[in-house]
């Protein structure tokens, strides 16, 4: 598969992910539906360019995160929330191997040895250095997030009776 050059990229609904790729001059390789990337961006400034575009700082949303989900360390971003795009760190974003998963494109995760297969539902798929219970940990802060930001929408005409 080609790798197309981008200098910055923007996040898309065929994201899939984002990886730390340490070379001379590229800093991330992007993995989407059909095609991979690079970057001379590294992931963090890829996730904060992105969050600054659709509107808002990456300080702010994870503050919002932090507060949402009362947690600190490896919070998922609302990159595009109103078109369903979550990205996912496997570690905290200062470590080397934190790879960003987009949620969405999620099929499946399992343990293989020391890492986590991520499966993607183009049938494509990827290792983590992450163990599948911290994946599955953000995978599960993740659908919080996803719910919490969408309750008006999953809950707004739902009629509970009152006691």
């Amino acid at each position: 598969m080609g790798g197309t050059i981008t200098s910055v990229y923007i996040i898309t609904p065929k994201t899939k992910a984002i990886i730390s790729h340490e070379s001379s001059y590229y800093k991330s390789l992007i993995y989407e539906t059909g095609r991979e990337r690079h970057s001379i961006h590294n992931p963090t400034q890829i996730i904060d360019n992105n969050c600054l575009i659709f509107g808002a700082s990456h300080e702010g949303i994870k503050k919002s995160v932090k507060d949402i989900l009362r947690a600190s360390s490896k919070l998922p971003i609302p990159v595009i929330p109103q078109e369903g795009v979550y990205m996912i760190p496997t570690a905290s974003s200062k470590n080397k191997d934190c790879v960003w998963i987009s949620y969405h494109q999620i099929a499946s995760y399992e343990q293989q040895g020391d890492k986590t297969y991520i499966s993607f539902l183009d049938g494509t798929g990827i290792y983590a250095s992450t163990t599948e219970s911290s994946f599955d940990m953000q995978y599960k802060r993740t659908s919080q997030l996803i719910v919490h930001l969408n309750r008006s929408v999953i809950f707004g005409r739902a009629a509970f009776p009152s006691t």
